[in-house]
């Protein structure tokens, strides 16, 4: 059933008040406003009030913070003051914001040589310190109110403008960005639509962490005589008072110095909390994980108790997954990563999971090894591996069993490995993490597995730097650091795409001989049939989130039922074909995750599409013995 949409307001408020510090910051700030708008007009009278005769009194019934060195009451003062010291330091802060973005955004769109230039400008203005460069403004400019909310203004601009600028060129590398020039979007419509609403959750927590800088620094300035002057008074000026008479009266320089901290303090964490409401990721988010409390789940991980399945030979699978689906939060709704897939995988076998981008096969290997990052949901009727449960472990001895059990190759080694460690302390350490197992007998346990995947001179290659590595070495190391556990699965995340087809048959070798010698299951992704083809007993085909195809691989060889899977294995360059003819493709584009068609999801680019397709989905369903298919017109032979 459909959950009711929320109004902006309560979504945004939702994600809001589950930050830690939302709920303290929100009652310190909503206290401070009181006495801000309230606070003068109740206690003005007696802040002003003198009486020498009650002059350094303590605490008492008639003062409950005492008095000063001339009578006054400490707490009407304290009340009276946030007024001032509050609008000062917003006013301040606004000054700041408003000709440090303008500034940092200004620079982020000229051209590249006023761009360095502003650049540099900023980066020698953030070498002064921000409250020296407000004394040298004030004394330029004379003490006072006015002066000291322009100088802070100044100051603390720079700063304002090297998170804009950073910001902004960020943003403005995004191919949505090149997209929005290309389609003539001018440059304030640009900023205004595309610039400005994904720096504005950062800006946002710079915003009320400066306010709380400049509540600091302008109190500084009316320390040191340069700010408020008497008689009027904000916190900073009653420090002044209170730190001359700090021995007799030591209240009357504690009190203004807590309402400062504890101003600075509430701001900094509303502002974080306000962040996180502007976020729209989290509404979604926001809302799922109510539906799972709800519904009696927690941690957004649906699990439901299924009797154990058993492969065909009645040997219990090694890998179970039934009924898995990732989602990911989004304002319009949940998009569905991974649509509730089911399948099994045998102790030694290897299968492969084929498909285009964004048909959910790396989401899948991350949902298997738990690696789904936030706010992603993992639900699941089933998720075994050798028999473990890994959606009801708990996270420590998950990471124990997954650490010993499971081993990842990822697609780019590159980015896998540490640079600044050695290639031997890398393949060592789940070796010496998870059996605590002595670095000299780690370390030539990694000689060993370097030396079973074909790195030559092992031994001497221990030292070295993934630098000093190439593609296809790198890659091979990464599969060595997963065998140092001897896993019972490998999930190879397209461990061939960015290596020459002489380096992809090396590492399908190495993988080939990794699961004769060591029973090692392998879970191999690719976007290349060919791949899968070349190594795999078994292939999942995977279109939108769903597998459209569990075939063997002497099946798809022979041809596959799915149009969707045909038209992957015709996609595949023949070296005997005709070169005068253009290579076979895929009519259209994958579709959206978050806007998928109704019925069938292949259905808008297949060329047997019925009637019944597009408006009813298809089960996976058994089409013969190790052979299912999700597809009405499977039966049909290949036009």
């Amino acid at each position: 059933m459909s959950r009711r949409r929320r109004s902006p307001t309560l979504q945004t408020a939702r994600p809001f008040f589950r930050a830690a510090s939302a709920w303290p910051a929100a009652a310190v700030l909503g206290l401070l406003l009181c006495l801000v708008v309230a606070g003068p007009e109740l206690w003005g009278a007696a802040a002003l009030k003198t009486s020498i005769m009650r002059s350094g009194e303590g605490p008492s019934a008639d003062f409950l913070l005492g008095t000063d060195r001339l009578g006054r009451d400490l707490l009407a003062r304290t009340v009276t003051a946030s007024r001032l010291s509050l609008g000062l330091a917003l006013a301040a802060t606004a000054i700041a914001g408003v000709l440090g973005v303008s500034l940092g955004i200004t620079i982020a769109f000229a051209t590249p040589r006023l761009q360095a230039a502003g650049l540099r400008l900023i980066e020698v203005l953030l070498g002064f310190p921000g409250i020296l460069l407000a004394i040298f403004v004030t004394a330029i400019i004379g003490p006072g109110v006015e002066s000291s909310v322009l100088a802070i203004g100044i100051a603390f601009s720079p700063e304002f403008a090297r998170l804009a600028s950073t910001l902004a060129l960020s943003v403005g590398g995004r191919d949505y960005i090149a997209a929005a020039r290309v389609l003539g979007v001018g440059r304030v419509r640009l900023l205004r639509r595309h610039v400005l609403p994904n720096i504005a959750e950062t800006l946002t927590i710079a915003v009320f962490s400066t306010t709380g800088a400049a509540l600091i620094a302008i109190s500084s300035l009316s320390f040191l005589g340069l700010g408020v002057q008497p008689p009027r008074f904000d916190w900073g000026r009653m420090l002044v008072e209170g730190v001359e008479s700090f021995y007799a009266t030591p209240i009357a320089a504690l009190a203004p110095a807590t309402m400062i901290a504890t101003t600075g303090l509430a701001l900094g964490f509303f502002g974080e909390a306000l962040a996180r409401a502007m976020n729209p990721l989290l509404w979604s988010s926001a809302d799922a994980s109510e539906a799972d409390r709800e519904s009696g789940n927690a941690a957004g991980v649906t699990t439901a108790a299924r009797p154990d399945l058993t492969l065909s030979d009645g040997t219990p699978p090694l890998l179970d997954v039934d009924g898995l689906t990732v989602t990911f939060p989004a304002p319009r709704g949940d998009v569905v990563a991974v649509d509730n897939i089911d399948f099994r995988l045998a102790e030694r076998e290897i299968v492969g999971i084929v498909g285009e981008s964004g048909s959910g096969k790396t989401q899948t290997a991350l949902a298997i090894s738990r690696l789904v990052s936030y706010p992603g949901r993992v639900a699941a009727r089933r998720l075994t591996l050798a028999g473990r449960d890994l959606l009801a472990a708990d996270a420590r001895a998950l990471d124990r069993f997954l650490g010993t059990r499971l081993a990842l190759v990822f697609q780019d080694p590159m980015s896998s490995l540490n640079p600044a460690l050695s290639i031997g302390t890398q393949v060592a350490e789940p070796a010496v993490v998870h059996q605590r197992m002595r670095r000299d007998a780690a370390l030539l346990r990694a000689g060993e597995r370097m030396g079973e995947v074909h790195i030559p001179r092992p031994e001497d290659r221990l030292a070295q730097y993934p630098h000093e590595f190439s593609g296809g070495m790198q890659q091979r190391a990464m599969i060595a650091m997963g065998l140092m556990n001897d896993p019972a699965l490998i999930v190879a995340d397209e461990p061939t795409t960015a290596l020459d087809v002489t380096i992809q048959a090396q590492v399908i070798e190495v993988l080939r001989e990794i699961n004769r010698r060591h029973r090692t299951a392998i879970l191999l992704i690719s976007h290349n049939i060919g791949v899968i083809a070349g190594i795999c007993s078994r292939v999942l085909v995977m279109y939108a989130g769903r597998i459209v195809e569990d075939v063997s691989l002497a099946t798809l060889l022979v041809g596959p039922a799915h149009p969707y899977t045909r038209a992957l294995m015709a996609s595949v360059p023949d070296v005997a074909a005709d070169r005068e003819q253009p290579l076979q493709t895929i009519a259209g584009q994958p579709p959206d995750p978050g806007r998928l068609p109704q019925g069938c999801v292949f259905a808008p680019r297949c060329d047997l599409v019925r009637a019944r397709c597009r408006t009813d989905a298809p089960p996976l369903v058994a089409l013969a013995p190790r052979h299912r298919v999700a597809c009405w017109v499977a039966h049909e032979p290949a036009p």
